[in-house]
């Protein structure tokens, strides 16, 4: 006998997909950037979850120091292997030392499904069946506890010190437009965000590409303003060329702190300076 009406049929499981991130802060922020399309696309996603059978692994490598890559080396291999052992699904890798090495891991490594770059968002998502939404620029799943969160407000470098490889990773220096970064810093204060940790291969470079001069100052009293931001703490700052305006921004916002981190020794505090 035939039945009518709607056949049942059964529904497509998507994977789920376990991130793992290794490196520096802006590796954080960008699987939280990643996470965040995941979820948008109705993927189950986790970050750094035991292992399971059908998970779809993405490592977030860092190629920057040896102890680093070898860390990265090590994580591949060993999902690589998990995955000949039929423990996980899928093993992508991306980030810093998959954009400085990819031929020579690739010959190397070759159980890996794919690999990616550092400004391959778009293809890894397509990769895994899920698209890049415009509308999710912004949006993350924070990693760290809800009360902070990395910011970054600008992406790669323009600087070529000999011995830094940072540029051939991240590419030239590409400042997040100001309107954008408020409205981000908008939505993190909203779901609990009390301190913003702004991060950049050097914060004091912020602007220049955009509006034609060093504006960090005024991109720090524009977050200042944001409802619900406690703090504001500065990272990976540069001493040449350092914008003085900062200080005076400084000392005039309770909610800026008087930290901030710059190539040397042990980080700068300016408490005798603007008290």
């Amino acid at each position: 006998m035939k039945t009518k009406g709607i056949i049942n049929q059964p529904t497509l499981v998507k994977p789920r997909v376990n991130v793992v991130t290794l490196g520096c802060s802006k590796n954080t922020y960008d699987s939280e950037v990643l996470m965040g399309q995941l979820k948008g696309n109705h993927f189950n996603v986790v970050h750094e979850a035991e292992a399971g059978v059908n998970d779809i692994i993405v490592i977030n490598t860092c190629g920057f120091i040896d102890n680093a890559k070898q860390e990265s080396i090590d994580t591949i291999l060993q999902y690589s292997e998990l995955k000949d052992q039929g423990k996980v699904g899928k093993v992508i890798v991306t980030g810093c030392l998959s954009e400085r090495y990819k031929p020579e891991l690739e010959a190397e490594i070759t159980n890996v499904d794919s690999w990616f770059g550092t400004n391959d968002l778009q293809n890894l998502l397509q990769s895994v069946g899920a698209d890049y939404k415009h509308e999710l620029i912004g949006e993350r799943l924070l990693t760290t506890p809800s009360h902070f969160a990395y910011f970054k407000i600008a992406e790669g470098c323009n600087r070529p010190c000999s011995f830094c490889a940072i540029p051939l990773m991240r590419g030239k220096h590409l400042s997040t437009p100001m309107d954008q970064l408020v409205k981000n810093a908008e939505n993190l204060a909203k779901n609990g965000t009390k301190e913003l940790i702004l991060i950049a291969q050097d914060l004091t470079y912020y602007g220049l590409d955009l509006y034609g001069k060093r504006n960090l100052d005024e991109l720090m009293r524009r977050l200042s303003d944001v409802n619900g931001i406690e703090w504001i703490r500065l990272q990976y700052a540069y001493p040449s060329g350092f914008p003085m305006e900062i200080l005076d921004v400084m000392n005039e916002r309770d909610n800026i702190c008087k930290y901030l981190d710059m190539p040397s020794p042990t980080p700068i505090y300016f408490t005798g300076i603007l008290n």
